[in-house]
């Protein structure tokens, strides 16, 4: 009898310590998962960040275009340029997203494409006024595009639950396109004996799509006097 009461005794042992490793096991499994799936947040943050940069770049730069096709003062190389080719910038642009659209891209892909054909670095060149409204709405520097995204960049930073003063914003001048890198903070799951807690950051980067006539916009070549405020309100 008094062997019946040890071997029940020890497979209640047996089974405590069987359950501690299973629990181990699961808390384990769970801070795995965890991270992968923190690590999914952060990444895409950070994409959608970027992407958010992006369309305010593209929205400015559809108010540049705007602005020059309606300053009465631009109408003169407005006439050459139509004489020339037959139609506007903004027209060629819907022209080609319309193109790019019954190809399967989506509305904002398709407007990008459009730009980047349409605004070449010859056009541009050809006709400074443009290029001047476009520096005026995107900036001429990498640090101003930069400045001018930041606000739409944090704001999607900020909804997400990931780190603003990790954030780093960056405008390539080599592949032309908004980038963010960000952190999206990880806190282990722990049993409180046998798995410490901790605290790390997680980073990810994030890509806008490139804007290829960003660089043509940048580029130095012929341009016509500036016309001063008060004349082109």
């Amino acid at each position: 009898m008094k062997w019946l009461n040890n071997e029940r005794g020890n497979a209640a042992i047996f089974m405590l310590w069987l359950l501690g490793i299973v629990a181990i096991i699961f808390v384990l499994t769970i801070n795995i998962v965890k991270v992968y799936i923190v690590k999914e947040h952060s990444s895409l943050s950070a994409e959608q960040a970027a992407l958010a940069g992006t369309a305010v770049l593209i929205e400015n730069t559809a108010q540049a275009i705007e602005n020059y096709e309606r300053n009465p003062n631009y109408l003169l190389i407005r006439e050459i340029h139509e004489l020339a080719e037959g139609k506007s910038y903004s027209e060629q642009i819907e022209d080609k997203k319309n193109q790019y659209l019954s190809s399967g891209s989506d509305e904002s892909t398709a407007y990008i494409k459009a730009v980047n054909e349409v605004l070449t670095r010859q056009r541009l060149n050809w006709n400074g006024f443009l290029k001047q409204e476009l520096r005026r709405e995107l900036s001429e520097t990498k640090a101003g595009a930069e400045a001018l995204v930041r606000s739409a960049v944090m704001n999607v930073i900020n909804s997400n639950h990931a780190r603003t003063e990790d954030t780093v914003i960056s405008f390539s001048l080599d592949k032309w396109r908004v980038e963010v890198e960000s952190t999206v903070r990880f806190e282990s799951v722990s049993d409180n004996k046998y798995i410490s807690r901790f605290i790390e950051d997680i980073p990810q980067k994030g890509y806008g799509p490139t804007l290829a006539y960003m660089e043509n916009v940048y580029a130095s070549g012929m341009s016509f006097p500036e016309i001063p405020e008060e004349e082109s309100e």
